[in-house]
């Protein structure tokens, strides 16, 4: 079953919080997040869906010719599909159509399979921030990530 990304809607938000949820326990966005990221005019958040199920999302932050990354989650059942990158590819050509051209994520230093997949995508590890997320045994790094796909003036 194929699955296209498109462009989050209202009627959509049940469906993302429950999965906003699912993949990170303890961590979800508030719902404010999510309605305001429907409702914006030219909005930076795509989701995806196999059939009538939610499956994946990811959301920007878009300022001037830069884009911020900052959530992207596939079901856990649904994982090792090609979605994630599915996902980003979408997200990077509407992006770049819109005139970005310069992208940044930041993602936990024990999240490896995020990393390689960022990585297969073309992202490059450009820093770290000591203890930047709470974690169970105290603190961890995160690592941040870029993308660039133009002239950066």
């Amino acid at each position: 079953m194929t699955a296209e990304p498109n462009l989050l809607a209202e009627g959509d938000i049940e469906a993302l919080i429950k999965l906003d949820e699912r993949c990170f326990p303890g961590e979800p966005f508030a719902s404010s997040w999510w309605l305001k990221a429907a409702q914006q005019r030219g909005a930076n958040a795509w989701v995806l869906q196999q059939g009538a199920e939610l499956v994946g999302y990811a959301l920007f932050s878009r300022v001037l010719d830069e884009a911020e990354l900052l959530r992207i989650a596939v079901a856990p059942e649904a994982r090792r599909q090609g979605l994630g990158a599915l996902l980003l590819q979408h997200a990077e050509q509407a992006l770049l159509a819109a005139g970005t051209v310069q992208l940044y994520l930041e993602v936990r230093a024990s999240n490896t399979p995020a990393q390689a997949l960022y990585q297969a995508q073309g992202w490059q590890l450009s820093g770290r921030r000591a203890d930047y997320y709470p974690a169970e045994t105290g603190r961890e790094d995160a690592l941040l990530f870029s993308l660039c796909r133009g002239s950066v003036d």
